[in-house]
């Protein structure tokens, strides 16, 4: 007796509404999260690559465009009581924004009061009294304009603490400098998450139809309930 054919992995596959040819979705699971990461790289994973590149320019350059009016202080992640950033709700429809801002927050207020490489990029504005390390004080001193070395005090138990010259913290800073541009930013960000979440149910889904088109593909053809009545 010979050995029994392998099964064939079932495919999900959806219908184009432009054209009616059947889409591949491959493992809609995957393409969903690799959308979810990077706009457009589940299409590209899905082998429908156009679309995955238009998706992919034009969200990620929204994105780019807020952060750049933002001057890049626009995505980050803080919880703290007085300064919820209620935005990363929206922004958190594209990973590649939302997990650099979570890992950076985890880091500068965690017991290391240090980001990623030392890198303030993502990271959360500083608040009057934080704690942070001696090589983050002196990189913000040197590449942040609104922070300067006279901003924190050397503590007994070790670190820096931040105590700006001006009221308020360095988010209040961000504010007094950036003006209306901080808030457009914003929004650009907000707006390329949440239109993301669109591009995210593309991958797993397949492209959206009409309500009219899956009427008629559910509608049975007169000929046929005809014959079935026959």
């Amino acid at each position: 007796m010979g050995r029994p054919a392998a099964a064939t992995p079932r495919r999900l596959v959806a219908i184009s509404p432009d054209d009616g040819t059947a889409i591949d979705l491959r493992n809609p699971a995957v393409a969903a999260a690799l959308s979810w990461l990077v706009p457009g790289l589940g299409q590209i994973y899905q082998r429908r690559v156009f679309k995955g590149l238009v998706f992919m320019a034009a969200l990620m350059g929204t994105l780019l465009a807020g952060v750049w009016m933002g001057d890049g202080r626009v995505v980050y992640a803080s919880w703290r009581p007085a300064e919820k950033r209620w935005a990363l709700l929206g922004q958190a429809g594209i990973g590649c924004a939302v997990l650099p801002a979570m890992l950076q927050a985890r880091l500068v207020n965690g017991a290391a009061g240090q980001p990623l490489a030392n890198l303030p990029w993502f990271a959360p504005p500083l608040v009057r009294g934080q704690t942070v390390s001696e090589a983050y004080a002196q990189r913000l001193a040197a590449v942040d304009r609104d922070v300067s070395s006279d901003d924190f005090r050397r503590q007994a138990g070790g670190g820096l603490r931040y105590e700006p010259r001006q009221p308020g913290g360095q988010l209040s800073l961000w504010h007094q400098r950036l003006g209306r541009f901080f808030d457009i930013g914003t929004l650009y960000t907000l707006l390329a998450g949440l239109l993301n979440l669109l591009v995210i149910y593309d991958a797993w889904a397949g492209p959206m139809r009409a309500a009219a088109d899956d009427e008629a593909a559910t509608e049975t053809p007169p000929a046929a309930g005809r014959q079935a009545s026959r």
